[in-house]
């Protein structure tokens, strides 16, 4: 369990340590050594959120009837919000701390800063497929072989005991894996943006080799571009079905102020699923915009929320569930950033809550079912809406002014 006074002992024996009477000759020595020493209060805090997520499951699965709700998604849903994150970044501590709870062995070194929380993460993450009974063989096998072991070593030591301990068990780890595709779009400064595909292994190979051949190939031919531009532009042209990547076919949306719509202003524009570009950019995208896939989207001069938007579009289909994704961008949980997939009535169309855009928002798939559980409750307070958790915590959702410089 967590030891809340030994931290404490920890800390203020590190912070009121005096380093400028270290003699010089030590070379930052008792430095490290601090380092080192809050490196054990990290992990032993960590161990504890842990320890406090545990209980609380239990607490709350004694409390709920069988079959009537998920506990643990009531949970996740608590500990994102307490700690102003996304449910899903909630739901991997949640599954840490269960993964632990049958790894007592290797729970004690992460509590006491012998493993940090990659390593105790890598173990857990590798032993998922494991039988009940499985964990208390791998527990000791593994425990001894972790201290000093960067978190990929421990990931493959684990790999490693768990074939032995259940071959089966492996066969069904990688089939979930290969199983698990998915495409993220991480965004990077100054207009561009890093496309991340996991898929089979193989698959991706095949088209890495296939982009490679063809600029090597192209190269070879005369072409001025870099390998990697080619790549690039390849791929994009492939999947969209585009004569030339620089020719934007889908609808992409510009938030701006008025100033910078009228063409007198200099503030960033920012381009919806990416984040804050420069003018220029924007003006480039709009001239080389193809079939009107350009929206603009205007923001209140006065809160920077949505005022106004662009009739301009390629598809029309539902233009207030439009607005409301255009307006909050991304779920509207507090803490959560994932991308919206429901739009949803705050106050429920069946208990008389209008389909209007005071009474929307945009969630994700897990806040929108989050929403829904035993003794959560979500109510609107202006623009803004008010999380109540069954803890009896409340938190204050407002809809994000749209461009970077109004939240400043």
């Amino acid at each position: 369990m967590f030891d809340s006074l030994l931290v404490v002992d920890l800390l203020r024996e590190i912070v009121t340590h005096d380093y400028t009477s270290d003699p010089v000759h030590e070379g930052g020595a008792a430095r490290i050594e601090a380092i080192k020493a809050f490196e054990r209060v990290i992990c032993a805090a960590q161990a504890g959120q842990l320890d406090q997520i545990t209980a609380l499951r239990q607490e709350r699965r004694q409390l709920m009837p069988l079959g009537g709700a998920d506990p643990s998604l009531s949970v996740i849903g608590e500990v994102a919000m307490a700690r102003n994150i996304s449910p899903s970044a909630a739901g991997t501590q949640f599954g840490l701390a269960m993964g632990l709870q049958r790894l007592p062995l290797v729970f004690e070194l992460f509590h006491n800063g012998v493993i940090g929380e990659a390593v105790a993460r890598a173990v857990v993450r590798e032993s998922e497929s494991l039988n009940v009974d499985d964990f208390v063989v791998l527990d000791t096998e593994i425990a001894s072989k972790l201290p000093g072991l960067t978190h990929v070593k421990a990931a493959m030591a684990t790999r490693r005991a768990v074939i032995r301990i259940d071959v089966e068990a492996a066969r069904t780890r990688a089939g979930r894996n290969r199983a698990d595709c998915r495409i993220t779009l991480c965004p990077e400064p100054d207009g561009v943006a890093v496309l991340r595909v996991r898929g089979p292994a193989e698959q991706m190979v095949a088209v890495y080799n296939a982009l490679d051949a063809w600029a090597q190939g192209l190269r070879s031919a005369g072409d001025e571009r870099t390998r990697g531009q080619i790549m690039v532009q390849t791929l994009v042209e492939r999947v969209t079905g585009l004569a030339h990547a620089d020719s934007l076919d889908v609808e992409i949306n510009l938030v701006m102020d008025a100033a910078t719509l009228l063409g007198q202003g200099d503030e960033p524009v920012d381009l919806v699923g990416y984040g804050p570009i420069s003018p220029d950019v924007a003006d480039d995208l709009i001239a080389q915009a193809h079939h009107a896939s350009i929206r603009r989207l205007l923001t209140d001069p006065v809160d920077g929320t949505l005022l106004a938007r662009d009739p301009r579009r390629r598809r029309f289909d539902g233009p207030l569930a439009t607005h409301i994704r255009s307006r909050d961008r991304t779920c509207r949980q507090p803490g959560c950033d994932c991308r919206i997939r429901d739009v949803d009535h705050v106050e429920s169309y069946e208990t008389g809550g209008p389909t209007a855009a005071h009474n929307g928002q945009g969630l994700c798939k897990r806040s929108h079912t989050i929403k829904h559980q035993p003794g959560w409750t979500v109510t609107t307070q202006g623009k803004a809406t008010i999380w109540k958790t069954p803890t009896g915590h409340t938190y204050r959702s407002d809809p994000p002014p749209l461009l970077s410089h109004l939240r400043q």
